[in-house]
């Protein structure tokens, strides 16, 4: 008897070890996905200016509008959240140009352990789920009011060109997108590691004839077209 509880008292001691050794050896959720929170940084010695162009078109009463200006975000200081988390000020500014900024609002962003997450408007977003895994989705809605907004994670380690950059290590996530003949919906983040949001595209427009071989765009109806695109790094 004595040498079965023996027996057993070492099993029990030897578990007890186990379980404390994978305890020291697990690596923080935090820490972990470090290299994933690269693509959404919050450094306050760094402001991202992008060009955006905004398409309006109704063809019913002939309107075709097209806006061009310039988008200036600046991240500023640490602040606790109302949910107690540390987050940051975004500070906004347009321009027509590239100078002569006028600030227009001022928004906030934050990560957590597992999100990173941007407050838009008074509405609060998720940008990113952690940890990054192609064709990982959620919704983006989840911490407001509106309707929910299926995210999916497309790409990771792409590229992505424009006229004024050329990157690597880049992550795209898309939301609520879909193509038919004659409507399109097709809403779209990409971010660079290192630096953060680098494009960013929201169409949604229909068209009432259907011509094989023309592109939608090509014969919009009613819509609207935004696209964002990083241009330099102060």
């Amino acid at each position: 008897m004595t040498h079965k509880l023996t027996t057993i008292s070492l099993c029990i001691i030897a578990l007890l070890v186990f379980v404390a050794c994978n305890k020291e050896n697990e690596i923080p959720a935090d820490v972990e996905f470090a290299t994933d929170k690269q693509y959404f940084p919050l450094q306050t010695d760094k402001a991202l200016i992008y060009k955006v162009t905004e398409i309006n078109i109704d063809k019913p009463s002939d309107y075709y509008d097209t806006a061009v200006y310039y988008l200036r975000e600046r991240t500023d200081i640490p602040f606790i959240d109302n949910e107690g988390d540390t987050a940051y000020r975004i500070e906004r500014f347009k321009s027509q140009t590239t100078s002569n900024w006028k600030i227009s609002d001022v928004w906030e962003a934050k990560l957590t352990t597992y999100t990173a997450e941007k407050v838009e408007e008074n509405q609060r977003f998720i940008k990113i789920k952690f940890p990054l895994v192609i064709g990982k989705y959620w919704n983006g809605n989840l911490k407001n009011e509106l309707d929910d907004k299926d995210c999916t994670i497309t790409s990771l380690s792409a590229t992505y060109n424009n006229e004024s950059i050329h990157l690597d290590s880049c992550l795209s996530i898309t939301r609520d997108s879909s193509v038919t003949q004659i409507s399109k919906q097709y809403d779209v983040e990409i971010y660079a590691r290192g630096i953060g949001l680098v494009y960013k595209e929201i169409t949604d427009i229909n068209s009432q004839e259907v011509i094989y071989g023309v592109p939608i765009e090509n014969r919009i109806h009613r819509g609207t077209i935004y696209r964002q695109e990083l241009i330099t790094i102060e």
